[in-house]
């Protein structure tokens, strides 16, 4: 087993958007007893001066949730065309953040995503500068650009900026994602809009392109005086991999890494990553604690120099609590990830629960194993960005009023016309769930997920325990999982209602027969008794989350701060209109289907 030398601590707080120094100081202590040699310094706010250029283009919506160089020290030849107050803003609070770690005697780390896109208006007076398109056509309205990075002009300016941040924080590992959410490399095939990129460039190596990026970022940090790790990844969730950069590991120098290999051929970095803000996220602090216990263990069995543990938050501080015990002794083999996980269950809960607690634990894990058997993207991708949760369910959406609508409508995502907006199917303009049987599959495996969580809900009530903080974290954990589970119910009932939806014959008008008795259509009984199902989980939904919103949910502060990854303050009242809605439009399946006459 390889000894790692950075054990690298980052703590998930992307829709987070009031998290406060305090709130990091915690983190910073916990990480430090739990054997954390290094802090992840981001997130920091979001840059939602992006997206408010054209309200209408929601492709900004992924770039304002990750952090780029210039977003933090605007160079002299940006001035103007950034935000030098949002800028300075970062670097103080990263400058803060440093001081912290200093005092836990923890080192920095830094995530960034690169080279990141420019203004438009930029590019039109600095043509050199302006690199390959990185937007994603199908989902974009307008087109965005990313520097070219085999300009020497270009290279220079990340290699002075990165020499001056570093000055201010002493961070020794640095990891860079691009092709995605607003960076991109030219001439890559693993751009959005394909391999693409100014002439000039077109025919250089990639090698060459990613090691004088890396070399440049890696000259800036030397003239700081600090020896930077440094790696950047271009293969993300679905997309294909990038076979041309995965090649270049033979070239690299010594300290950095392309897609998880240096030039050694072997990791630079083993990430520890539950996934949770593609899984179970917006609802909060559902611990997976055996799925976390496995990625350790399979990190410590790695090549890996280092590790790096992406934490969302849990309640209990599970994760916490297993990392201290697993870095301090590392184990190895099902039976003794077990032993490991009981004694973490006794120490938050005492002996007489841990078996209890632990059983929770695993029913909760059955549950995000089937949840990913759906293959859809996370809850937040249709709960939350096609607004699933406080939209109305309804026959002819379209008919449907500005006042009706324009509560949720703006900040639906990635609808290139209302045709495709009304659709619940259709998710970032792809719908890889379909038809009856598709439908069928995904629902069944989302009832067994729910009938998991419903076990650890029931397993949970049998914890009696003295001590008033546990006793509230086991009431608050029961109820995000009772929340979890409407959740599920909230996407089964999306599903079910679309395939109704498409399989009705709009142009054909219902029979209306003299017949006594006649039954109703079987899709009519089923609209009323789906629409029926929605409108009652989502009463359980806001008895659920009503006054503790924030507890509950990944939600905005403001009714301002609200976009198309986080849910507004007022959701509550939104899901009060959505039921009003449908209510008043429960009758519209007399439109198309022949009811009953008995």
């Amino acid at each position: 087993m390889k000894e790692k030398k950075k054990i690298i601590f980052d703590m998930i707080h992307a829709n987070e958007l009031n998290y406060t120094l305090e709130d990091f100081e915690k983190d910073v202590k916990k990480a430090a007893q739990a054997g954390a040699t290094h802090v992840m310094l981001s997130p920091l706010e979001k840059s939602r001066w992006m997206w408010e250029q054209d309200l209408t283009d929601p492709y900004p919506n992924w770039g304002m949730l990750l952090l780029s160089l210039f977003k933090i020290i605007v160079p002299d030849i940006l001035k103007g065309y950034l935000p030098e107050g949002y800028a300075k803003r970062n670097l103080s609070l990263l400058t803060k953040r440093m001081e912290i770690l200093k005092k836990y005697q923890l080192k920095a780390a830094l995530t960034l995503c690169e080279p990141f896109y420019l203004p438009e208006a930029f590019y039109r007076d600095h043509p050199h500068w302006r690199g390959p398109r990185c937007d994603h056509p199908r989902r974009a309205r307008n087109t965005y650009y990313s520097p070219c990075i085999d300009q020497p002009r270009v290279l220079d300016v990340y290699k002075k900026t990165m020499a001056q941040l570093l000055s201010f924080i002493d961070v020794d590992y640095m990891t860079i994602y691009t092709n995605d959410s607003g960076g991109g490399l030219c001439w890559s095939k693993g751009l959005y809009n394909g391999a693409n990129g100014p002439s000039f460039c077109k025919d250089r190596s990639p090698a060459d392109r990613i090691t004088g990026f890396l070399g440049a970022l890696r000259q800036g940090a030397l003239m700081a005086g600090k020896e930077l790790d440094i790696e950047i990844h271009s293969n993300i969730g679905y997309k294909e991999p990038e076979h041309a950069l995965d090649n270049v590991w033979p070239k690299l120098a010594d300290h950095t890494a392309v897609n998880g290999r240096t030039n050694k051929g072997t990791p630079m970095t083993y990430r520890v990553n539950l996934n949770y803000e593609n899984t179970f996220s917006p609802v909060k602090n559902i611990p997976l604690a055996f799925e976390f216990a496995q990625q350790l263990e399979n990190a410590y069995k790695s090549d890996s120099e280092h590790i790096h543990l992406l934490l969302p938050s849990s309640d209990f501080d599970a994760y916490f609590h297993i990392a201290k015990r697993f870095i301090k002794k590392p184990v190895f083999g099902l039976y003794d990830r077990v032993v490991l996980l009981r004694d973490v269950a006794t120490e938050l809960v005492g002996m007489p629960y841990a078996d209890t607690l632990l059983s929770v634990w695993q029913s909760i894990d059955r549950a995000w194993w089937h949840f990913i058997d759906t293959h859809i993207e996370g809850l937040n991708i249709c709960s939350v960005n096609q607004r699933w949760i406080n939209r109305p369910f309804v026959l002819f959406p379209h008919e449907l009023t500005e006042e009706e609508r324009g509560y949720y409508r703006a900040f639906q995502f990635q609808a290139n016309d209302e045709k495709q907006a009304n659709d619940l199917l259709n998710f970032q303009c792809t719908s890889f769930i379909r038809g009856y049987y598709a439908v069928w599959i995904a629902s069944s495996i989302l009832e067994r997920a729910g009938n998991c969580i419903k076990s650890a809900v029931c397993e949970l009530d049998a914890i009696k325990n003295d001590d008033q903080s546990i006793s509230k974290s086991i009431c608050i954990l029961k109820d995000r999982l009772k929340l979890l589970r409407c959740f599920f119910k909230n996407a089964v009932h999306a599903m079910k209602f679309q395939d109704i939806v498409d399989n009705i014959d709009y142009s054909e008008e219902p029979e209306i027969s003299p017949r006594w008795p006649i039954d109703a259509q079987p899709e009519f009984l089923e609209y009323q008794a789906i629409t029926r199902a929605e409108i009652d989980n989502t009463q359980e939904m806001i008895e659920l989350i009503q006054g503790r919103e924030s507890k509950m949910l990944f939600v905005a502060p403001t009714k301002e701060g609200e976009d198309i990854f986080v849910f507004s303050p007022e959701l509550v009242s939104q899901m009060k209109k959505k039921i009003d809605i449908m209510l008043n439009h429960e009758l519209d399946g007399k439109r198309v289907f022949v009811t009953n006459n008995k």
